[in-house]
């Protein structure tokens, strides 16, 4: 593909580059927040290459604030998997967590199922600004999940957010059916492609009572900061 920063690509092409889906595109210009043309007797989308390079610029925005995980000072773009046999232990990594950013004005997401969200935001100091934690239950397979926080990330970023926090009880995709298999493949995705893009540090929760050793063991594989960390500090 050329380099040349005139060169007008389709929608394949400019989604490819991109790394993104092609209906995250068509949102996007829709909402007039990525340029396009139009050409031919169908209106189709052209995109052009230097537009779509100032566009992944923006997303791609890094910052330098450390965020504390199970007190371990994490950048943005950090991926960490945690693991918990108890409803007390869901906690000790959640609740700081959570709380800190709140504190700090950090968009903070909460998705788990309708339990384990139940026991985290009662958990919360009263101190805390709650009702600025945005939730949500998770979608049916890994695609439409990843989809889901594509869209709900750029929203984010494009409203000024700084850092994003993201807590995932991962339980929510056994209340989904979720299959392993689609689970990791989420995982694996949002690890290559929406940390690098965006100002994220996400921590995946799971519950060793409700995952088999070997989906626990591929999620780990999935986390790859895990194995710069003290796995102690991560175990509830």
């Amino acid at each position: 593909m050329s380099r040349d920063p005139e060169q007008l690509l389709n929608i394949k092409q400019a989604a490819e580059l991109l790394n993104v889906s092609e209906i995250s595109l068509r949102r996007w210009t829709n909402e007039g927040r990525l340029a396009c043309r139009r050409v031919g007797g169908r209106r189709e989308r052209r995109f052009r290459r230097q537009d779509l390079l100032d566009f992944l610029e923006n997303l791609d925005r890094r910052v330098d604030d450390a965020v504390l995980v199970g007190g371990v000072p994490v950048s943005p773009g950090g991926h960490l998997c945690g693991l918990y046999d108890s409803d007390l232990g869901r906690l000790r990594l959640a609740v700081p967590f959570l709380a800190e950013g709140l504190r700090r004005s950090d968009t903070c997401f909460l998705v788990a199922a309708p339990e384990a969200r139940d026991a985290i935001r009662t958990a919360l100091p009263r101190d805390v600004p709650v009702k600025q934690l945005i939730v949500a239950a998770g979608e049916k397979t890994g695609a439409a999940m990843y989809d889901y926080l594509e869209r709900v990330l750029v929203d984010a970023v494009s409203a000024g957010a700084r850092v994003i926090r993201l807590l995932g009880d991962m339980v929510w995709t056994q209340a989904k059916r979720m299959a392993p298999a689609d689970l990791i493949a989420f995982e694996t995705r949002v690890d290559q492609s929406l940390l690098k893009r965006f100002p994220i540090v996400a921590v995946c929760q799971y519950d060793a009572r409700e995952f088999s050793g070997l989906t626990v063991l591929s999620a780990l594989k999935c986390h790859s900061d895990m194995f710069r960390q003290p796995l102690a500090r991560f175990l509830g």
